[in-house]
């Protein structure tokens, strides 16, 4: 998974600053796929996805988008490791530094852990410009014919 590389197909809804989105139709192998990451559902048949876009594309044009493993990877661990990472250190050390009311001082200092991890990861996106790496890519373009 790390090395292997997702392909999709799609029409660029609209594209400027490097940045395209691309409505991705729904297939079967949406629900499968590991890649609903970085799909944002739209209405029951179409997914949106923001990708950067080296080659200027323009609205309309049909795209082939390239999705790297070792992105996906990096996501789930960024969205779901840490989270659970911090939530097993909450409740551990909750445990033996409290005395009265241990679980309920240990699940609280888990979650507080895990809200200050979600705050501070939101500031941090906020406050810094988009990352053109950490968005899958544009790698082909077919223009319509007119």
């Amino acid at each position: 998974m790390f090395k292997e590389e997702l392909y999709e197909e799609g029409i660029v809804k609209e594209s400027k600053n490097g940045f395209a989105t691309v409505i991705i139709t729904g297939s079967d192998h949406c629900e499968e796929c590991t890649a609903k990451l970085y799909c944002k559902p739209g209405n029951s048949n179409e997914r949106s996805l923001i990708v950067s876009d080296p080659y200027g594309a323009k609205s309309g044009d049909k795209v082939r988008v390239s999705i790297k493993g070792s992105k996906l990877i990096s996501a789930s661990f960024l969205l779901y490791g840490i989270p659970l990472i911090l939530l097993i250190a909450g409740l551990l050390i909750g445990m033996q530094i409290f005395t009265n009311n241990k679980e309920f001082y240990s699940t609280l200092l888990s979650l507080v852990l895990i809200l200050f991890y979600i705050l501070t990861g939101y500031m941090i996106s906020k406050k810094s410009k988009q990352k053109i790496s950490s968005h899958p890519e544009i790698v082909f373009i077919k223009t319509p014919l007119n």
